[in-house]
């Protein structure tokens, strides 16, 4: 037996250990204060974006980057938040990592528990509070939009805001699905909102897809900008063949 395959079953074993996911989160938490504070930010308008985000809006943002999303939110507004999360073993990292910035998580997730969570964040919604998903997570396929954000704009009336942020200095996890940019300190980074996307209230399955294709472009013309300001290569959306493997 390999170390590899002695090694695997117990640190899966050790992973689902409440006080180890928390230290996990813990040590995120950190690591993303250290990043967003001597990194030499880019950010446009950001007293528009502190009037927008004091609003209630589905923020949304791809799985690929949202790591640095809370400490963004927090840096614009005191104002709640609520974040759909997946109930798998990476989500409660996320979950107590959320928590540490005063966002409440909801779980599920775009795939797993959908109704559920829906009930769930149309009483969010009605409270009106803010709510946060990632349209492509958690397993994807990347950069590739779901309806989900479109439904709940369409029927609570609040817009869609797209976030999204790129640093001249971080790594890039190739063989991750969604190709996740891990930020590193002391670089020169840009983060950005898009303009408020309103859904009316009235719109079939037609009009559904075409809003969700505009939005998904919107999305990534965000991503790509950010990357090209911050001397990155752009990360490409999953590819026709790659999106039938995720949904095969």
């Amino acid at each position: 037996m390999s170390l590899k395959t002695f090694l695997k079953p117990k640190i899966k074993s050790l992973l689902k250990k409440t006080i180890i996911i928390k230290t996990i989160s813990f040590f995120i938490f950190i690591y993303a204060q250290i990043v967003g504070l001597t990194s030499r930010w880019n950010i446009d308008n950001p007293q528009k974006n502190k009037e927008l985000l004091k609003k209630p809006a589905i923020l949304i943002g791809w799985h690929a980057r949202a790591v640095m999303l809370p400490f963004f939110w927090r840096k614009f507004t005191d104002k709640p938040l609520n974040a759909l999360v997946s109930p798998h073993q990476d989500g409660q990292i996320i979950a107590n990592l959320l928590k540490l910035y005063d966002i409440r998580p909801i779980a599920g997730s775009t795939n797993e528990k959908a109704s559920q969570s829906a009930l769930e964040i149309m009483r969010i919604l009605e409270k009106k509070e803010s709510i946060f998903i990632s349209p492509d997570g958690p397993r994807g396929p990347r950069m590739r939009m779901k309806k989900s954000p479109i439904y709940f704009a369409s029927k609570s009336g609040f817009p869609i805001i797209f976030a999204t942020f790129s640093t001249s200095h971080a790594l890039f996890f190739n063989k991750a699905w969604d190709k996740t940019l891990f930020p590193l300190p002391f670089g020169k980074g840009i983060f950005t909102l898009s303009q408020p996307f309103y859904i009316p209230s009235d719109i079939n399955e037609e009009q559904m897809e075409s809003y969700r294709l505009q939005l998904e472009n919107i999305a990534n013309s965000a991503n790509f900008f950010c990357d090209r300001q911050s001397g990155q290569i752009p990360i490409e959306p999953a590819a026709p063949d790659e999106i039938k493997k995720k949904r095969g």
